[in-house]
């Protein structure tokens, strides 16, 4: 039997770089199948506490450190441009191997003026994206791209292609950018607690049969008063979920209680790839949690 493959999130601007490479390496070598890093942020100066790096570097820090899994960090359409997007998807996608993984979201409403760009809804937000990808997925296809549309002007692009495609997973919940999901992604990075009553009717609306990713916060060993408080502090837009829902939704506890959690969630919510969320853990303590999720062997995502 194949392992179960499982992803592992190294996310939100937690860690310096030196931590980052360390923590991936070790991944990588406990057999986990993708490893996300820090994306895009919009915000114009880093808090000490919070190194903000740039995504194309740290993705390619991520694949020099790693032999098997998958990496990505995840991009917001407003902070590029179509061609400069895709030659960099390119590029790692050589640098890597093989072992890019192109992730995309909406992007929340943030300080985005301080970087002299426009701060805008999460209509326009999604439509953004929607234009970006469809640009960006020709460029990857090979095409010689003209587009013209309301956020992107190009004409008779191109760049050069990867030896290996690069797959494109979109990270959505709401109705429209469900749409994006189902024209553009090769896998479904679920946007939402990992409960059937969330989950299941937005599979439902996309109506497309996608790979699944669903990310879990994962507190292996501490109790569920402490990982629940880190729950709100690291993830403050599930917050209104209910103590119960919460219980469903986390790991914490002993490791072999999380470790059966996270089949239960795939089996559950047939998921291709649960990604365990280390959100504000340190160096240490991600560490650790690395080693007592660790799936039994290498697997790859399919």
């Amino acid at each position: 039997m194949n392992a179960a493959p499982l992803g592992v999130a190294l996310t939100a601007h937690r860690l310096r770089l030196d931590a980052i490479r360390r923590l991936v390496r070790r991944a990588d070598e406990l057999g986990y199948a993708l490893v996300l890093v820090d994306g895009d942020a919009a915000l114009a100066s880093a808090d000490p506490a919070r190194p903000i790096y740039d995504a194309t570097a740290l993705a390619a820090a991520a694949a020099l450190a790693t032999q098997h899994a998958q990496i990505g960090s995840i991009h917001f359409a407003l902070l590029w441009n179509p061609v400069l997007l895709a030659r960099s998807l390119a590029t790692l996608q050589e640098l890597a191997s093989g072992r890019l993984v192109g992730v995309f979201g909406v992007g929340a409403r943030r300080a985005s003026r301080q970087l002299g760009l426009p701060e805008p809804g999460g209509a326009e937000r999604v439509d953004r994206l929607d234009e970006m990808l469809d640009a960006v997925r020709a460029l990857l296809a090979g095409e010689t791209v003209s587009r013209h549309g309301r956020f992107t002007s190009l004409e008779r692009a191109s760049v050069t292609l990867p030896g290996v495609p690069v797959p494109i997973a979109v990270s959505a919940a709401g109705a429209r950018a469900l749409d994006v999901v189902r024209r553009h992604a090769n896998a479904w990075d679920a946007n939402v607690p990992p409960l059937r009553e969330r989950l299941l009717p937005l599979r439902e609306k996309l109506g497309r049969p996608l790979p699944t990713w669903c990310w879990v916060f994962a507190r292996p060993g501490a109790s569920f008063e402490d990982a629940a408080r880190a729950y709100r502090q690291h993830a403050p837009w599930f917050r209104g979920l209910k103590p119960a829902e919460t219980e469903r939704a986390i790991l914490f506890g002993e490791p072999e209680r999380c470790r059966e959690r996270l089949a239960r969630l795939r089996e559950e919510l047939d998921l291709a790839l649960p990604v365990v969320d280390l959100t504000g853990l340190d160096e240490a303590g991600a560490a650790r949690a690395l080693e007592a999720l660790a799936p039994a062997a290498q697997a790859r995502i399919s």
